[in-house]
């Protein structure tokens, strides 16, 4: 009894001392030295972080807020990113209820501006009964970067706001913004191949965060177990799923490592389904962009065929 207790403490210990080194490495991610001049930069989530960084290339230091594993949806920011935030002079954001959490973050930053990248996109409306009641802004898809053509989009727009706040570099980022459309052409025209050869091309998520990946790439999201995220579904949400595993013969559900998969897995195994694992941040794996967008368009991939 004694050894158990001695050694549960002993665990608590070392969870303790993880939990303080992580925090304090993720705080050293937004702050800099005296002797960096290079422009200071954050964004809420990872994908977009990347972008950010693919246009600012060495001067532009940029900073993902949204910890690696943590859900947009849910995230609260701490004491302590709001402190290691004082240097961030650009703040780059999704917008539309994603990411409403920043706004502490900015008022706290004297001189700071914040970019929402969705200028010229063509935003999804979210159906009503898709909307969050403790998010009443959000009236509209927010995950509009999971699309090529609208990372495109985006691309310009932080080009635009890094080259208004450091002219001094403008042909460093128009190149670097050339030089990366490029590659997105290749990686949109690889995926439209990819996932135009599947013989089915309807998916259930685990929360409505798939629409315009589905839009652009003939797929066809036909239910969701968490309308609201982090929210678990009603019995009636449930039964009308169930009816559409049946009436779609749908064999996987698609999961996300942002959220928990404790409620998912009874539904799962009730119908003997199996789960793949799509992101729509990478930020546990630390993918790039590409990467991520790669990764997502082979689970599916390999789930349907």
């Amino acid at each position: 009894m004694k050894k158990s207790l001695a050694l549960g403490i002993l665990i608590g210990i070392v969870v303790i001392v993880a939990v303080l080194i992580y925090v304090t490495s993720y705080k050293l991610q937004v702050t800099r030295s005296p002797s960096d001049t290079r422009l200071q930069a954050a964004a809420t989530i990872n994908p977009l972080a990347d972008m950010v960084s693919q246009i600012g290339g060495e001067y532009v230091n940029v900073a993902t807020i949204l910890p690696p594993g943590s859900s947009p949806h849910t995230f609260e920011p701490a004491p302590e990113q709001i402190n290691s935030a004082q240097n961030v002079k650009l703040f780059f954001a999704i917008g539309h209820g994603l990411d409403s959490w920043l706004k502490p973050i900015v008022d706290s930053v004297p001189n700071a501006s914040t970019i929402t990248v969705d200028h010229n996109i063509q935003l999804r409306d979210l159906p009503l009964d898709q909307r969050d009641a403790d998010q009443p802004d959000q009236t509209v898809d927010p995950h509009y970067w999971l699309t090529v053509t609208n990372a495109k989009v985006i691309l310009q727009n932080i080009a635009d706001a890094l080259i208004q706040a450091d002219p001094i570099h403008k042909d460093v980022y128009a190149a670097n913004l050339s030089s990366y459309l490029a590659e997105l052409d290749q990686l949109d025209k690889d995926i439209k191949a990819q996932l135009s050869a599947l013989s089915k091309h309807e998916l259930i998520t685990h929360h409505n965060a798939w629409g315009y990946f589905a839009d652009a790439y003939g797929l066809k999201v036909v239910g969701t177990f968490e309308v609201s995220p982090g929210k678990e579904p009603t019995p009636q949400q449930i039964a009308d799923l169930q009816n559409k595993v049946k009436q779609y013969s749908v064999s996987t559900i698609f999961s996300e490592p942002q959220l928990s998969d404790q409620s998912l897995k009874p539904f799962v195994q009730d119908l003997n389904l199996k789960i793949a694992v799509l992101d729509p941040e990478g930020g546990i794996n630390n993918m790039g962009y590409i990467d991520l967008m790669r990764y997502n368009a082979d689970t599916i991939a390999n789930a349907l065929k």
